[in-house]
């Protein structure tokens, strides 16, 4: 069953000092206590060292070499642990509605992620958010825009964030109000919404980043692997489908080819005579080429085989059965 806690009138934050981050590990994990007061302490860094090594692994490693048997395991081993869950925008709202702490049953939680580690729906203090510069964007010379979007969802998550990344990613708590603001901005810049999880965050949901394919290092990394594995299994991955499928209706469709443009993941194809076609395999059902089309012309379509959607009320509504 989910466990709720009473609703709070204004957001209750914790110290931003490492012992909250013990608090959530202790002696049970503590090397992924020291991990994550390294990563949430220098998120700006983290991402930096991570980005620069995949880019160093690319240029250096040969392709046979990534489609070897130790390579695929060294491969699965960090997407594991941290990834991500794609989430339609409605979606992301549902996580700022939250007036009260949420944990999904494991089990069902873990048919929504995908992962065997850091499949965890836990959000302790859903009030208390914090809005800083995307780390990813920041490596850029010219990066996309916005750059303020990347979101801290809840404790000890937020007041960390804020305590440590004021000076390198602009890191600040936020009202409900000021992340729907947020969240609908960068919609409109065609960015995808993803709910991050990681085995240092207690294998729990800790951010919403609002990405895009130019500079994300997530994204990127899951598009090189679907190349790279495209008729392997099983695939690393680093982010899970929505549980949507982006379905065009060609008697509105009139070829202006803003689908094919707008698409994150490079999965709609203009045919010849301008008719779009979505690669099935390379749709994660973010929604933005529904925002871009003019002619309302496409609609995200449920799918079974894309997992189960990130969707909070109904997860609840589920669990409590």
């Amino acid at each position: 069953m989910n466990r709720q806690q009473g609703s709070q009138k204004s957001p209750s934050r914790q110290t931003g000092t490492p012992e909250d981050l013990w608090a959530l590990h202790g002696w049970r994990h503590p090397f992924l206590f020291l991990h994550a007061v390294f990563y949430y302490g220098n998120t700006r860094r983290y991402i930096n060292i991570l980005a620069t090594t995949y880019e160093l692994i690319q240029k250096y490693i040969p392709l046979k070499v990534y489609k070897s048997r130790v390579f695929q395991v060294f491969l699965r081993w960090m997407p594991e642990r941290y990834h991500g869950k794609v989430l339609t925008l409605e979606d992301s709202r549902r996580i700022f509605a939250l007036d009260k702490d949420i944990e999904v049953d494991r089990k069902l939680a873990h048919r929504v992620l995908p992962f065997e580690h850091a499949n965890q729906i836990v959000i302790k203090n859903p009030d208390s958010i914090a809005i800083g510069d995307c780390g990813c964007r920041l490596r850029k010379k010219n990066s996309c825009k916005p750059v303020h979007v990347c979101m801290f969802i809840g404790e000890p998550f937020a007041s960390y964030a804020v305590a440590h990344g004021k000076k390198t990613l602009n890191v600040h708590y936020a009202t409900r109000e000021e992340a729907l603001a947020v969240l609908q901005e960068a919609h409109e810049a065609g960015f995808v919404h993803n709910a991050y999880f990681k085995d240092a965050a207690g294998d729990r949901l800790f951010a919403l980043c609002n990405c895009c394919k130019c500079c994300c290092g997530v994204m990127s990394i899951t598009r090189d692997f679907k190349e790279f594995f495209s008729h392997e299994n099983p695939e690393p991955k680093m982010l899970a489908p929505s549980g949507f499928v982006a379905v065009h209706d060609l008697s509105l469709c009139v070829g202006c080819g803003a689908c094919s443009d707008a698409c994150p993941f490079d999965a709609v194809q203009c045919q010849e005579e301008k008719q779009p076609s979505v690669i099935w395999e390379k749709c994660f059902g973010c929604g933005i080429c529904v925002e871009k089309c003019a002619s309302r012309a496409i609609t995200l379509k449920r799918d079974e085989a894309k997992g189960i959607p990130l969707n909070l009320e109904a997860l609840l509504q589920e669990d409590a059965r």
